[in-house]
C-alpha cells in the first residue's frame, strides 16, 4: 500500500467517522464554561395557522459543564441519579443536569364557537416541570429527563389564550375553553440519543460541517413515542458538540451538548441546521383520551408523522445566542375525518408545524 494511499483512506476514515475526543482533550475551567437561561418559544402563527399544536414556552436552566456526576453542584439524588441511568455516567466525557417549566397549548380550528363540534380536537393545556441528566463527549451524547406536571384548567393556558387574543387584540376570541380535557397528572420519561456520523472542517476561527444521527423515546401519558432523525449543520466557529433544537416542553428533551469556546477563540459563531425525522406516536392524551379520567375523546390520526427542521442560529459566546426555527411536519390528525367548519370558519388543521424562537444567556 503506497504511501498516499494510505494518506487517503486514513483522511476517509477520519471524515466518516470523526476523532474520538474525550474530556481530557478539552479545558472546561475556561470562563466561557457558564450557566444557561434559556428562553423558548413554539408558535404556528408563522405558518398562517392557529390550531393543533398552537403555542408552548418554556424557561430552561442548564448547569456549567462538569467532568463527573461527583464533581455537579446539585443534590445528591441528582448526582444519584446521574450515576445510575444507564449510558449517563460514562467516562471521558462531560456532564451537566437541567430544568425547566413550560406550558403547551392545543386547541381546535374554529376557536368562535363555544362548543367545538363532535369529532373536533379538544382544546387542551398543558403545565409541566422537567428535570434532566446529559452526558456527552464531541462525538456522542446521551439525556435523560423526568416530567411531571398538569393537564386541564389549572395550567392557565385559557388565560393565556384570551390574554394574547382579546387584550392585546390580535387573534379571534377562543370560546370552547369551558370544554378543554379535565384535569389530570403529567408523568413522562424520555430518553435521547445522539451520535455524530461525519465531520469537516474546524470547530474553532474556522468552518466546519456535521452530520448527526439521534434516536429518542418517550414513555408516559403526555407522549408516548419513538423517534429516529438525522441533521446536518455547518457554521463558522460553530460550537463544537451538537446543536439545541426545539423541544416543546414535556414533548421533546431539553439539550444543551456543547463545548465551551477556548479563552482566545473569537466571540462570534453562526451556523445553518437541517434535519428530518420519523416520529411512531403510540398515545398521547391530547389526541386519543384519557386512561386516567372519563375524558375518552379522541380524534381519528396517523401512527406516523414525518418532521423537518430549518434553523439559524447565531452566537455571541460572551453573552448570549439566538437561535430561529421552522419545523413541518406531515398531518397527524387524519384531516378528512375532522368534521368540515361552519361557513367562514377555519378547520383544524392535521400537521404539527410551528416555529420557534430561542435565546439562550450565559451567566
Amino acid at each position: 500500500m503506497t504511501g498516499l494511499y494510505k494518506k487517503t483512506v486514513i483522511g476517509i476514515l477520519v471524515l466518516l467517522l470523526g476523532n474520538q475526543a474525550f474530556a481530557g482533550d478539552f479545558n472546561i475551567d475556561e470562563d466561557r464554561n457558564k450557566g444557561i437561561i434559556r428562553f423558548e418559544i413554539d408558535n404556528d402563527t408563522v405558518w398562517d395557522m392557529d390550531s393543533n399544536f398552537t403555542n408552548g414556552w418554556s424557561i430552561q436552566y442548564h448547569t456549567p459543564l462538569y467532568k463527573g456526576w461527583g464533581d455537579v453542584n446539585a443534590p445528591g439524588l441528582v448526582k444519584w441519579v446521574g450515576q445510575h441511568i444507564p449510558g449517563l455516567d460514562l467516562k471521558e466525557s462531560f456532564v451537566r443536569n437541567g430544568y425547566g417549566l413550560g406550558q403547551n397549548m392545543i386547541t381546535p380550528g374554529d376557536l368562535r364557537v363555544a362548543v367545538p363540534q363532535d369529532g373536533d380536537l379538544p382544546y387542551a393545556g398543558t403545565l409541566t416541570l422537567s428535570s434532566n441528566w446529559q452526558n456527552f463527549t464531541c462525538d456522542n451524547a446521551r439525556t435523560f429527563q423526568f416530567t411531571v406536571g398538569l393537564l386541564g384548567k389549572e395550567t392557565g393556558a385559557e388565560n393565556l389564550q384570551k390574554f394574547v387574543h382579546n387584550d392585546l387584540d390580535i387573534a379571534d376570541d377562543p370560546k370552547g375553553w369551558d370544554t378543554q380535557r379535565k384535569t389530570e397528572p403529567i408523568l413522562n420519561i424520555g430518553y435521547l440519543y445522539t451520535r455524530r456520523l461525519a465531520y469537516f472542517g474546524q470547530y474553532t476561527d474556522n468552518w466546519a460541517g456535521q452530520l448527526d444521527m439521534d434516536a429518542n423515546a418517550s414513555l408516559g401519558n403526555l407522549y408516548t413515542s419513538t423517534e429516529m432523525g438525522a441533521s446536518f449543520r455547518f457554521g463558522w466557529n460553530m460550537p463544537q458538540g451538537f446543536a439545541s433544537t426545539p423541544a416543546p416542553p414535556g414533548v421533546g428533551v431539553f439539550q444543551a451538548a456543547y463545548l465551551p469556546k477556548p479563552a482566545g477563540a473569537s466571540p462570534h459563531g453562526f451556523e445553518v441546521v437541517l434535519g428530518g425525522s420519523v416520529t411512531a406516536l403510540l398515545y398521547s392524551v391530547l389526541y386519543d383520551g384519557s386512561i386516567l379520567t372519563s375524558d375518552d375523546r379522541d380524534v381519528e390520526r396517523e401512527n406516523f408523522i414525518i418532521s423537518g427542521i430549518l434553523g439559524v442560529n447565531y452566537h455571541y459566546y460572551e453573552r448570549f445566542s439566538i437561535h430561529l426555527y421552522f419545523a413541518a411536519s406531515t398531518d397527524l390528525i387524519k384531516e378528512e375525518k375532522l368534521p368540515a367548519p361552519l361557513p367562514g370558519r377555519e378547520k383544524t388543521h392535521g400537521d404539527l408545524s410551528y416555529g420557534a424562537f430561542m435565546i439562550d444567556f450565559y451567566f
